[in-house]
C-alpha cells in the first residue's frame, strides 16, 4: 500500500467518528499525529532494508505484531498516566492500521501468504523482499505522486491552521 492509502485507511474512520461523536473535525494535533503513526513503520523498515541492508525485508521489524503490540501497549500506558490516552489510542490505530493496510491480503490467503511470517517476527523466520530498493517500489506515475503530494500537503496544512488558530 501506498503512503496515501496508509493515511487514509486511519483518516477516514478517524474524522467520521470524532464528527459522529463530538459534532467537530480531528485537531490538527491529532491529524498531524495520525500522519505520522500511519508512516512509521515504512519509515522504520524500509531504510533498514533496502538502503542498509541491515533487515532482509521492508515489512518486518516495525511491522511485527510481536514488536509492535507491547512497543504500543507501554506508548499507551504511560500516555494514559500523563493524561495523553486520546493521542495513545489515535497513534496506536494509525500505527496498527499502517499494518493492516499491508498484510490485509492474509484474510484471502491466510498463511499461503507470501509476508505473513513477517508478521509474526521473530518468533517465525521472515520472508525477504523480492525486490530491496526504493526505486523499485516508487510510483507507477507522476498522478500518484501527486496524489500523495496534494494529500500529505492538505493534511499538514489543516494541522497547521488549526494549531496556529488555537494559539491566536
Amino acid at each position: 500500500m501506498y503512503p496515501t492509502g496508509h493515511f487514509l485507511l486511519a483518516a477516514v474512520p478517524l474524522t467520521v467518528y470524532t464528527v459522529v461523536r463530538w459534532r467537530h473535525l480531528p485537531s490538527g494535533p491529532m491529524v498531524l499525529l495520525l500522519l505520522v503513526a500511519t508512516q512509521l513503520p515504512d519509515v522504520i523498515d524500509k531504510p533498514l532494508a533496502w538502503t542498509f541492508a541491515i533487515l532482509p525485508s521492508g515489512r518486518m521489524l516495525a511491522h511485527s505484531l510481536v514488536i509492535s503490540l507491547p512497543v504500543l501497549t507501554v506508548v499507551v500506558l504511560l500516555a494514559a498516566h500523563r493524561s495523553y490516552g486520546r493521542y495513545a489510542v489515535v497513534f496506536s490505530a494509525g500505527y496498527l492500521s499502517h499494518i493492516a493496510g499491508d498484510f490485509y491480503p492474509i484474510m484471502r490467503l491466510g498463511t499461503d501468504y507470501y509476508f505473513f511470517p513477517n508478521l509474526f517476527w521473530p518468533l517465525l523466520s521472515a520472508n525477504p523482499d523480492r525486490t530491496l530498493s526504493f526505486a523499485a517500489h516508487s510510483p507507477d506515475s507522476l498522478l500518484s505522486l501527486a496524489v500523495t503530494l496534494i494529500v500529505f500537503g492538505l493534511a499538514v496544512s489543516y494541522s497547521l491552521v488549526t494549531v496556529y488558530q488555537r494559539y491566536e
